[in-house]
């Protein structure tokens, strides 16, 4: 994939993409959540790039988006946190239509050849900066979203009839109504998003 430099990589060029990646929930919710969240990296600039490498930088976000849903829906069901699973390593899936020179200077540029085995594929490399750029990225959502909305957003991914952004009979709907597995999300967001 590859887009004039200076654009932004919009959600209907990365939406095949993601169609390829392991859906957590059967009937598409990810993929709306997702949406909405790369609508907040887009306000935030964090879609926007000026070179090959920021656009793997970029591309390597939505790898980030899909692994904070998949760790979010591990914790809040009480399954072991495994945000790789969520990234796919098949050959359709979006680390494999990366442009491997810019995601190895890429890699080369943040100094993660140090964390990174020289036999791994190009989705083991696509995860290491997918990793590297967690912070960024769930810092965005958390300063857009605040931590509230942020959190009902994810958790609104398991229900089929769900749309974004989130009114407020929704979010009262979610955050109003306690439970052990929703205390143990929601620690989980105010903390900062911990991997």
């Amino acid at each position: 994939m590859s887009l004039p430099a200076g654009s932004v990589v919009a959600f209907d060029n990365v939406r095949p993409l993601i169609m390829t990646m392991p859906a957590y929930w059967a009937d598409g919710s990810e993929l709306r959540w997702t949406e909405h969240a790369w609508g907040v990296l887009e306000s935030e600039g964090l879609t926007t790039f000026h070179d090959p490498v920021e656009e793997v930088q970029v591309l390597c976000r939505l790898l980030t988006l899909a692994a904070a849903g998949r760790a979010f829906s591990d914790l809040a069901s009480g399954a072991h946190v495994d945000w790789k699973d969520a990234l796919g390593t098949g050959p359709e899936t979006i680390a494999a239509t990366l442009d491997q020179i810019a995601l190895g200077r890429l890699a080369e540029r943040f100094d993660l050849y140090s964390r990174f085995d020289a036999r791994e594929t190009a989705a083991g490399l696509a995860a290491v900066v997918a990793r590297q750029e967690w912070e960024e990225v769930t810092g965005a959502l958390r300063h857009v979203l605040g931590d509230t909305r942020l959190f009902a957003s994810l958790w609104a991914i398991r229900s089929s009839e769900t749309t974004y952004p989130l009114d407020d009979r929704v979010l009262e709907d979610i955050a109003g109504k306690g439970s052990g597995d929703k205390a143990k999300a929601f620690e989980w967001i105010s903390e900062g998003m911990p991997l």
